[in-house]
């Protein structure tokens, strides 16, 4: 009966690797052109960093010898993927593999991998998340870190790249598995952050093409390479922009190297903790930043500059110690993909540009700061002041319906005035007494202006905004 028993593990292990390769990949390269347009058609992915340094609670996580490390209470991968679906998004972009090592699949290269945890033995969580991918109907893509902190010296003598250690054939044969083993590959982004581990960029993309003549390459810094740019903490534009990616000169490689499209990406969290030191902004951080998200507004303005600009856009999320996204993820996601189905309202004022007549003397009052859909900052007036005004420019004529005024939590203004800026000139259309919280003011018929404005005449203390959003 033992006996039996392991057979029947055995079987069903061989099972599962075999269903993740059971997906067709296609071995007929596609035109550039061509496979470039059905890559950024995809629009918009999640990024889902999962490793050692969700539990160090730190972007970096080196010297580990314990795998155990790794120490999840669960795994959902049909969560992450339902969430891509419900956000609207095209695919998902997995992290394999970063720079200490730690495989997320079931590699024969190496024991540091998921399934020699105590948490998830025999487990493969990329086999899991191709099933999951397939079974929502998103498209798969990998991260990859291509140098291990743990790998030995370059032969000729002295550390590799940024003690990135050189091993080319374990490079190889890992990739080799990642592209022939979990059905097609969108692209891989591949992290030059410790070096190349031995293999040049261009020798990468070519190994990559011969397994999947149409998954791409990407390489976020060094050596320009492959057939996607990849900015980093970047934004959209178009295609050989500038200064597009904080990499140092990689907005030069745009110029120069004959890319075919182009990916930006961030983390959900924002630059929170892991700017400070006191955890990570692209792996889950720590419980203290449970309720730290970027607003939906935000990350919808950037996905409507994806799609004008041919680009991807790959938001990135931390799944936590439960390997569950943060309740505040699946909000904020769901929130963005309402925005995109149109069921949502979108204020015009995201992408407008704010001024006042005047802010308060300490940074980060400033006009922004009532037009950024964050309720924890506010516009100030200038100190003594008890009238003030704050203008937002739409960047194009509007047909403007309703705003919305909020006053953070404070209740000072006591008359004020909704001004806008039309091709006659200005024209107050709306006034009132007090303001206080979320005061919703609908103009009595659509009003067409380039700038609305909001005068406060007078105020019990310095005026302060919190809010001040335009609808059409």
């Amino acid at each position: 009966m033992k006996h039996l028993t392991l057979l029947t593990l055995v079987f069903l292990t061989a099972l599962m690797t075999t269903r993740a390769a059971d997906v067709p990949i296609s071995k007929t390269p596609l035109p550039d052109a061509v496979r470039g347009k059905e890559i950024a058609d995809m629009k918009w992915g999640m990024f889902v960093c999962w490793s050692f340094s969700t539990f160090s609670g730190k972007e970096w996580t080196p010297g580990i010898t314990d795998i155990d490390l790794f120490n999840p209470t669960g795994c959902d991968t049909d969560q992450w993927v339902r969430t891509a679906k419900e956000a609207g998004m095209g695919y998902i972009l997995f992290l394999t593999k970063h720079h200490d090592g730690f495989c997320l699949w079931d590699t024969a290269t190496t024991d540091r991998k998921v399934g020699k945890t105590k948490a998830m033995p025999g487990r493969d969580v990329l086999a899991e998340l191709r099933k999951s991918c397939d079974k929502h109907g998103i498209k798969l893509a990998l991260y990859f870190s291509e140098g291990e902190w743990a790998w030995p010296d370059k032969p000729a003598g002295g550390r590799f790249q940024a003690n990135g250690g050189y091993n080319p054939e374990m490079k190889k044969a890992q990739l080799k598995e990642l592209l022939t083993r979990y059905g097609p590959v969108e692209f891989i982004w591949f992290d030059h952050a410790i070096g190349d581990g031995g293999l040049s960029h261009a020798a990468t993309d070519k190994w990559v093409r011969q397994f999947q003549p149409n998954c791409f390459s990407g390489f976020n810094n060094g050596e320009a390479g492959g057939r996607i740019v990849l900015r980093e903490r970047g934004k959209a534009g178009p295609l050989g922009g500038d200064g597009l990616n904080w990499v140092t000169g990689q907005g030069d490689h745009e110029k120069t190297f004959p890319y075919t499209v182009a990916e930006f990406t961030y983390p959900l969290l924002g630059k929170n903790s892991g700017a400070s030191g006191d955890g990570a902004d692209w792996f889950y951080s720590k419980p203290k930043y449970d309720g730290t998200a970027l607003p939906a507004t935000k990350i919808y303005q950037d996905y409507l500059g994806a799609v004008k600009y041919g680009n991807i856009f790959s938001l990135d999320v931390g799944p936590d110690y439960a390997g569950r996204l943060r309740e505040i993820d699946v909000k904020t996601l769901r929130e963005v993909g309402r925005m995109i189905r149109g069921e949502i309202k979108v204020p015009v004022t995201i992408s407008g540009k704010a001024s006042a007549s005047g802010t308060w003397s300490q940074p980060g009052y400033e006009a922004d700061k009532a037009n950024d859909d964050n309720p924890g900052t506010r516009w100030g007036a200038e100190a003594g002041t008890r009238s003030a005004w704050l203008a937002i420019d739409l960047g194009g004529e509007h047909a403007v319906s309703q705003v919305i005024v909020d006053e953070a939590g404070f209740d000072r203004v006591r008359k004020f005035e909704i001004q806008a800026q039309t091709k006659d000139g200005w024209r107050i259309v709306s006034t009132g007494t007090t303001l206080g919280s979320n005061k919703k003011i609908v103009f009595p018929s659509p009003v067409k202006a380039r700038v609305l404005r909001i005068q406060i005449l007078e105020a019990t203390e310095v005026p302060t905004l919190g809010e001040f959003q335009c609808f059409e």
